[in-house]
């Protein structure tokens, strides 16, 4: 089956988090576990600690107004982080978008000249404000997770050095499908976004089923050696 990874998973929104972290561990599976809010980063990056897991500092832009008082432990916490996510923005519902600009904006300016930081981002509905915002001068690296905008806006993702993490959900999206020629294969890496991707089968399955999917459209894309790359130094 060969080296699995998953750069965004949930591991705080499963049932039975000490099964799930069993069976990362038996399977070896490498996983960036994303959080939603800087409490819970703070502690389940201590509960559940596995060789396997690096856990994400994170504040989903949904939860930015309704948990504003957890801001100031985000910049508490962001120092000594080297993963962060899932943050960005999400443009669904605007009711609260100034909020969710100015919160990505002031994380974006923090993380900006800081190359071992790796940003997992949410995009939804926003990938030119999420583009606008991280520019052309930058340092850290970012990952567009479930990447699900047009192509003019995948093209300027690709030329402002983004990376795109896929999932099962992505590869059953003719549109997405479509556009995958124009990643650069050396930017393309492996998630699940579960448990919201959850399949039948299991999860190194579901990995393996994305890679097997992608080496089918171009058998250039090494999505280990992009991991490695996106985690070295």
């Amino acid at each position: 089956m060969g080296h699995l990874f998953d750069t965004h998973f949930h591991l705080d929104l499963h049932k039975h988090c000490t099964s799930v972290i069993q069976a990362l561990e038996e399977k070896q599976i490498y996983t960036i576990a994303v959080t939603n809010l800087p409490d819970l980063y703070r502690k389940e990056s201590v509960e559940f600690a596995s060789k396997y897991i690096r856990f994400a500092l994170g504040f989903h832009p949904e939860l930015v107004h309704q948990y504003k008082a957890q801001i100031p432990l985000m910049w508490d916490l962001l120092p000594e982080v080297r993963y962060v996510g899932e943050v960005g923005l999400d443009l669904v519902d605007k009711t609260y978008e100034r909020e969710q600009l100015a919160f990505f904006n002031e994380l974006v300016e923090r993380c900006r000249y800081d190359s071992k930081k790796i940003l997992t981002i949410h995009s939804r509905r926003a990938v030119c404000k999420v583009l606008d915002i991280i520019g052309d001068n930058y340092r850290f690296k970012s990952i567009l997770h479930w990447f699900s905008g047009s192509k003019s806006e995948l093209e300027k993702a690709v030329d402002r050095g983004c990376l795109f993490s896929v999932n099962g959900m992505m590869i059953k999206s003719k549109r997405f499908m479509d556009m995958l020629p124009l990643i650069p294969p050396n930017r393309i890496l492996l998630e699940t976004d579960s448990p919201f991707t959850d399949y039948k089968f299991d999860h190194a399955k579901h990995l393996q089923y994305i890679k097997t999917e992608l080496n089918a459209c171009n058998p250039e894309i090494d999505v280990w050696a992009n991991f490695q790359r996106l985690i070295e130094n």
